[in-house]
């Protein structure tokens, strides 16, 4: 969706960062039974490094933003449900991610062995399922309604974006 407000814009490009990401980790997972446990260079380190920040980020800033500022406006505007929803997908994937972030974070200091790759792989896959769904509503539905209220009030908007930009 192409996001007018300043705070739907600033949400879109997250969400482009992130399926960006994301599609690198799936192009690297459907090959990781065929290549085995990789080196830690180059390419494959860059994308663990990537998303190991990526993780923190999203993990924590991106939804807990979500959750304490807009989360709130979108419920006292009707959307109730659809918020409850994010919500109970943002607690599902906090402890993949967190698990899948300390995978990150091992491998950039020790490299992956048969466990830890095997892990790698399994809970990169999981996160990876979640995420790209959770875009997928917060992208249409989410940003739709994100949309609605913001460009009705464009002091709300340019004081929400303001907040965004610096968490």
């Amino acid at each position: 969706m192409q996001a007018i407000s300043q705070t739907g814009r600033l949400i879109n490009e997250d969400h482009d960062r992130t399926a960006a990401l994301l599609n690198r980790l799936e192009a690297h997972l459907e090959q990781a039974e065929a290549r085995g446990i990789p080196a830690l260079d180059g390419e494959v380190r860059t994308l663990v490094a990537d998303l190991n920040t990526e993780l923190e980020t999203e993990l924590t800033g991106h939804f807990d933003f979500e959750e304490r500022v807009l989360f709130p406006l979108i419920a006292n505007s009707g959307g109730h449900e659809m918020v409850q929803h994010l919500f109970n997908e943002h607690e599902a994937m906090r402890p993949i991610g967190q698990r899948l972030q300390r995978y990150c974070a091992l491998a950039l200091r020790d490299g992956f062995d048969e466990d830890s790759y095997g892990a790698f792989v399994h809970f990169g896959w999981d996160i990876l399922d979640r995420l790209e769904r959770h875009l997928q509503i917060e992208e249409t539905a989410f940003l739709l309604a994100v949309e609605a209220l913001m460009l009705n009030n464009p002091d709300l908007d340019a004081k929400i974006a303001a907040g965004y930009r610096a968490s």
